[in-house]
């Protein structure tokens, strides 16, 4: 296989092997390879590499050695540094200036034959070999701007024919093929399934199509973003920090356009960690540009064609995403789990099945040199390839559903589809499997989207089986997610139980199902909270011991329990925390159970607050806590009177499947819930 690849593709390719553990990790791999492909051997490998990295540590200028390097330029008027170099036009000036950050320099003389000759210097810099000289007699606007760029070496292959790379991809078989992309990302195939290799192109689809917008979480250590660093210098990665629409839209004081309107993708790593200057202008401005590319300079609108990739850390469970998220966009920061802005996501790459890395996971074979292969994505984002296959399919709802598949569904699945066919088959030759094998990944990313918004917005969007349809064979597409059959639910009592009873809550901007035990033991009267509760339950637990101690007598409760009784209240999940003052009617039936040694039912689930006469008051968020006992099966909720009203506007579904008992005390509360007053 290396042998036909070097073969075929003879000049563009390099030993993967020889990339790892060099010495030098602290640069950019293409700028590695770059020298490795141009001043090694196979056959003296070793010796060169050592010339090779001599040559780096002499001429590369680490951070704290700015100074120096300034000061021996001054001393010997020329010098070489390996450093990256960005070109900017001051138009004031009408002169051209380079920035050098690694000696701290922003105002360098450029030649304008350089900046004509590599212009990606005006859209974010390049890594390369500068050759500078020092002049004190350079002077601009009364100031002295001595360092003047004589040279520069870029990095990077300086031809690049897409028609040659389309031709000659034909030699290979897809199998091949997939391997030989994941040996050029840096990767070593042989450890991964197919499944895996094709889930990790799907990063290489945000550099290959533009205006793509993709989100990854996954455990860590999974090389998010090791990509998008390492293999195109077309890509700009964020991580963490402050993130504001001057720096990635544009500066309205200087009229600079910002990262996505010169880069080929902008990365969003730890995107949990991301400081947004005022959040919601910034969302507005972003929903704004991935629904039409475009964004606001007052009155124009500038078109730019940067993908938009939002990765991040996520727990997960054996194989799956922690049960704790009730969906799957959960840990984005809360600004940006807003349904407009989610919508907008073309796919969501499950992360946590892709594997970690380590030391044996990087290549050890051939694979395209990595500036080749970064040229060749940035080229591939100019041609069609979709348009070759479009008539072979159809994008449907295998559920027939009365809404069916939206434009932005549509949209999302032809934008992945065509990613992965200029990655795969850039020819646009393809079998009926291999396009039902791109189809299916393709629906299955924005089918993991659709979930979520169902789960967070049942009622603006339906279930969905989004899926292909070939012609003219008519056989269905239909991509299958393992975690989609992951549910978040407490599993109800298997019968009625002593202090054990479920309870109704809202986490975030959906109910869920609370499971208590209560557990009264010999002690001293006192009350035991455990699991992670906050402020709130806690007092719910005060007003709900307090009302007992005053109605102990109506409630048929020894008045010995106050000193010779402690109750454990449990809340499970406890790695959740549970957090509202609806829990306190639910607390004071485990507690009457638990001192009376009644069970309580194990089909009912309650919510209302309690106060310290026995009144229940409405609470909030009834429509979600009753979705969520319909969704657990629970046959009747105990809710407040005042909030019938508001239940009532529930689907007929759930209203004709689970019933309502609405309650002004907790009388009527253990009247219905505890088993020795049910009707026989």
């Amino acid at each position: 296989m290396n042998l036909k690849l070097k073969d075929v593709f003879r000049g563009k390719v390099v030993n993967k092997a020889h990339t790892i553990n060099t010495g030098v990790d602290e640069f950019p791999r293409y700028v590695l390879e770059y020298l490795i492909d141009n001043y090694c051997s196979e056959e003296t490998f070793h010796e060169d590499m050592e010339k090779v990295v001599r040559r780096l540590k002499d001429n590369f200028v680490y951070g704290a050695e700015a100074e120096k390097i300034r000061h021996y330029i001054r001393e010997n008027r020329t010098h070489s540094v390996i450093a990256s170099l960005e070109a900017r036009l001051v138009e004031t000036e009408d002169k051209y200036w380079g920035t050098i950050s690694a000696i701290n320099e922003n105002f360098v003389n450029i030649p304008e034959n350089i900046v004509r000759q590599y212009p990606m210097l005006l859209s974010g810099g390049m890594w390369g070999t500068i050759e500078l000289t020092y002049d004190e007699n350079e002077i601009h606007n009364k100031k002295i701007r001595p360092f003047k760029i004589t040279g520069f070496t870029p990095f990077q292959v300086s031809i690049i024919n897409l028609d040659e790379f389309i031709q000659r991809r034909k030699e290979f078989s897809t199998d091949e093929w997939i391997d030989i992309l994941i040996n050029s990302c840096g990767l070593d195939p042989s450890g991964m399934t197919r499944r895996q290799k094709l889930l990790y192109l799907c990063r290489c689809i945000p550099l290959v199509e533009t205006n793509v917008n993709m989100v990854e979480l996954a455990p860590r250590e999974t090389g998010k973003t090791y990509l998008y660093r390492n293999i195109s210098y077309y890509a700009h990665v964020l991580s963490g920090g402050k993130a504001t629409p001057a720096q990635l839209f544009i500066n309205l004081n200087t009229g600079k356009i910002g990262e996505v309107g010169v880069r080929d993708a902008v990365v969003f790593d730890e995107i949990a960690n991301t400081d947004f200057t005022d959040p919601k202008s910034f969302v507005s401005i972003m929903q704004g540009y991935m629904q039409d590319a475009k964004f606001s300079r007052g009155k124009k609108e500038i078109l730019a064609f940067a993908s938009l990739v939002f990765v991040g850390n996520l727990d997960v469970q054996g194989n799956l995403p922690h049960e704790k998220y009730y969906h799957l966009f959960e840990p984005l920061p809360d600004f940006l789990q807003v349904i407009a802005f989610l919508d907008r996501i073309h796919g969501y790459i499950p992360g946590w099945e892709i594997p970690k890395l380590t030391p044996l996971s990087y290549s050890k074979d051939y694979g395209f040199i990595t500036d080749y292969f970064c040229e060749i994505m940035h080229e591939l984002r100019r041609i069609d390839i979709l348009g070759t296959v479009r008539s072979r399919f159809d994008i449907v709802d295998h559920t027939r559903g009365t809404h069916g598949i939206s434009g932005r569904d549509q949209r999302a699945v032809m934008k992945t589809t065509s990613g992965l066919l200029k990655l795969l088959h850039p020819d646009g030759k393809i079998t009926d499997e291999e396009l039902e094998d791109i189809l299916g990944l393709s629906c299955e990313l924005r089918q993991r989207v659709r979930d979520q918004l169902h789960l967070i917005a049942p009622g603006e969007y339906d279930r969905i089986s989004l899926g292909g349809l070939m012609k003219p064979s008519g056989k269905r597409v239909i991509p299958d997610l393992p975690d989609s059959k992951r549910v978040q639910r407490v599993v109800l009592p298997e019968a009625p139980s002593v202090g054990e009873v479920i309870g109704l809550a809202v986490e975030g901007d959906h109910g869920c199902i609370l499971h208590f035990e209560m557990q009264a033991t010999k002690g001293s009267g006192r009350i035991v909270p455990l699991g992670s509760m906050q402020r709130v339950m806690r007092e719910s637990i005060e007003a709900a011991a307090q009302y007992i101690r005053a109605k102990f007598g109506d409630l048929g409760v020894s008045a010995e329990w106050r000193q010779s009784f402690d109750i454990a209240i449990l809340a499970t999940f406890m790695g959740v925390p549970k957090e509202g003052s609806s829990a306190g009617i639910t607390i004071v039936t485990g507690i009457v159970s638990a001192l009376k040694k009644i069970p309580v039912r194990n089909d009912l689930a309650m919510t209302g607050e309690i106060t310290i006469m026995g009144k229940v008051l409405p609470v909030g968020g009834i429509q979600q806590k009753v979705r969520a006992a319909y969704d657990a099966g629970v046959k009747e909720v105990i809710l407040p009177a005042d909030n019938l009203k508001e239940v009532r506007g529930l689907p007929s579904y759930i209203l004709d499947s689970i019933k309502l008992t609405p309650v002004t005390s907790i009388e009527e509360v253990l009247q219905t819930a505890l088993v020795t007053n049910m009707e026989k």
